[in-house]
């Protein structure tokens, strides 16, 4: 027991984290149960309410500390071009299906406006900007009687996903992950600028709708910048995940690191929200103890979720979780919200397995000569034949290390 490092349990999983699987799927479904009472009542309370503030920072931290840990093998394997390829066939296709589905087909249905001012409002066609990161909430005259305003609320992530990954082509370009040092020190200096602004005034009042949809202008600017405001926690996350991941042979899997990093995370949820908590200090405090618990989590043996087992549904439960969740509201506009979330995950599950079955799997196919992640997700019933001289997560820096893995 004693001596064992993040690295080592990849080690023993020849090189892919079980656990990985299980928080995919837990962080899609919290995100949708964070949703549920905005999509409800249309407010920001839950947000700031006691404890209960705490997932909204925590999903999205835990979510880019995993995107940054599994991304960081394809960056030390893959050539730039082959990185890019790679990321954007993950990415883009499934997001272009669910966004023109959304304006082409649930638009028209949903839409307050005749069907002719429908397609004829430019606004329906800016919302296809959405496929390059150009986020816009909201589509002509749909679900315009609905607390919520926006067709997808979760868009609001794609530039920073987009951003994380412009992050990482700079990494590769510069052979930064070969020097993880300077990477921590990248994330140090994010967070550093977002302190130094909190701390002489400059901090901004988050919005209580997404940028693009309601707030002023200074709202919308520091909404999306990279030291202030919900996004400043998303590329932190992201380069902790990677350096992480490039320390993983010298960071302990260590279940009394866990609990520390665990009573961290309750003790700042139960003070929470105070006015001193604005993101820099959280991004500097709880953070690294969330990206800490994802990597523990990741390697370490969890269960499969029978209802999830026959593929990777957390993209698609990211990508239409909250256009159901809106459908849903329009139907069942007097259940409680447990009831429209019940109703709704049962929706989003069909519509991710579409999207895995049809859309993201036949993809992955197409990945798997140069990403070992797609062929282990297409595994067993679609294995694909490893080709010579691919190696999977954990052993992809070093030739010794590597042969003794695989």
């Amino acid at each position: 027991m004693q001596g064992r490092s993040i690295g080592s349990m990849l080690d023993r999983q020849k090189g892919f984290g079980p656990g990985f699987n299980f928080l995919r799927i837990a962080l899609a479904i919290s995100v949708v149960a964070a949703h549920a009472p905005y999509v409800a009542s249309g407010g920001s309370g839950g947000e700031q309410a006691w404890i209960a503030w705490f997932p909204h920072y925590a999903i999205l931290v835990m979510f880019f500390a995993l995107s940054g840990f599994l991304i960081a093998a394809s960056g030390l394997r893959l050539s730039l071009k082959e990185f890019l390829t790679n990321r954007g066939m993950r990415i883009i296709p499934a997001l272009a299906v669910e966004i023109v589905l959304s304006a082409l087909i649930l638009g028209p249905i949903f839409t307050a406006l005749p069907l002719w001012d429908y397609f004829t409002n430019s606004g329906t066609y800016k919302y296809f900007t959405n496929i390059v990161g150009l986020v816009n909430y909201v589509l002509p005259g749909v679900f315009s009687g609905n607390p919520a305003p926006e067709v997808n609320s979760s868009l609001w992530t794609v530039p920073f996903e987009y951003g994380c990954y412009a992050l990482m082509t700079v990494f590769i370009l510069l052979g930064l992950l070969r020097k993880p040092a300077l990477i921590v020190v990248g994330a140090v200096v994010l967070v550093g600028i977002g302190l130094a602004l909190s701390f002489t005034g400059h901090m901004a009042q988050p919005s209580q709708l997404p940028a693009g949809v309601a707030g002023t202008l200074q709202e919308r600017i520091f909404s999306t910048a990279p030291f202030l405001g919900r996004g400043a926690k998303l590329p932190v996350a992201f380069m902790l995940g990677i350096a992480i991941f490039l320390y993983r042979d010298r960071i302990p899997y260590d279940g009394r690191v866990l609990a520390a990093c665990c009573a961290l995370c309750a003790g700042a949820a139960l003070l929470g929200p105070a006015d001193w908590m604005s993101q820099p200090v959280l991004n500097a405090v709880v953070a690294p103890a969330l990206v800490y618990i994802t990597a523990y989590l990741g390697v370490s043996k969890l269960p499969r979720l029978p209802l999830f087992s026959r593929g990777d549904y957390s993209y698609g439960i990211y990508l239409y979780g909250f256009p159901v969740q809106q459908v849903v509201r329009v139907w069942l506009p007097q259940v409680p919200v447990i009831v429209q979330f019940a109703v709704a995950l049962l929706l989003i599950t069909l519509f991710a397995a579409f999207s895995w079955h049809w859309i993201e799997k036949p993809i992955l196919k197409l990945r798997s000569r140069f990403s070992f992640v797609a062929r282990k997700r297409l595994a067993p019933d679609d294995t694909v034949r490893v080709p010579d001289g691919i190696t999977p997560l954990a052993v992809t820096a070093s030739g010794p290390r590597s042969r003794r893995s695989s």
